[in-house]
């Protein structure tokens, strides 16, 4: 009987973990999703903004194209980019701060390491993307490059700055509720600036 008990205690401390790092795998990559959803968006509202312009005349652009292909490329970029902020927007963004009960380096592992996937994400659609847009006008292409330069740079920046740094301010010694907020803000920076050096 006891033999039986024991064997029910071990089974549920086993699902009982499984659900706890279920819930932090969940959190974390829902949280580094969302905030590369937003670096890309961004990333490409500013292109369509740059080919637009481009398309206008109104900044000078290496692009050989005509205007309306320039202004119909920035219209597709922009939604693009538009829709990426919209799931992001709809997304719980954040929600990696309520993952309370986490020690500092679980989170930090598990940002990692869902980082990494949302950079797999990124260079699948990539190489979805490459050969159907090879055809098309050149700005689509330059934004597909985008999408890459986001996947990569989150898989090499995130890990090495953006999380380590945002698992310093987590242990800060300083109660201040805006160090608690600063974590997204941060790692949307970091990923950003380092999306456009790679791009």
């Amino acid at each position: 009987m006891s033999t039986t008990m024991t064997g029910t205690g071990a089974n549920r401390s086993a699902l009982s973990q499984a659900k706890r790092y279920g819930i932090l795998a969940y959190g974390a990559f829902g949280t580094m999703a969302d905030v590369g959803m937003m670096v890309a968006g961004s990333v490409l509202v500013g292109l369509a903004v740059s080919v637009l312009l481009g398309g206008f005349g109104l900044i000078s652009t290496d692009l050989d194209l005509g205007t309306g292909a320039m202004i119909v490329s920035a219209l597709v970029l922009g939604m693009t980019g538009g829709f990426f902020l919209g799931l992001a927007a709809e997304g719980p963004l954040g929600r990696g701060r309520r993952l309370v009960g986490f020690q500092n380096w679980e989170v930090g592992i598990g940002r990692t390491l869902a980082v990494f996937l949302v950079g797999l994400a990124g260079l699948f659609i990539y190489r979805f993307l490459a050969p159907i847009l090879a055809e098309l006008p050149e700005p689509l292409a330059k934004g597909n490059e985008a999408v890459r330069a986001v996947a990569v740079s989150g898989m090499v920046a995130m890990p090495l700055v953006g999380v380590p740094l945002t698992m310093a301010l987590r242990m800060a010694p300083w109660d201040q509720a805006w160090l608690r907020r600063a974590d997204m803000p941060i790692m949307f920076v970091v990923w950003a600036v380092a999306a456009l050096i790679v791009l």
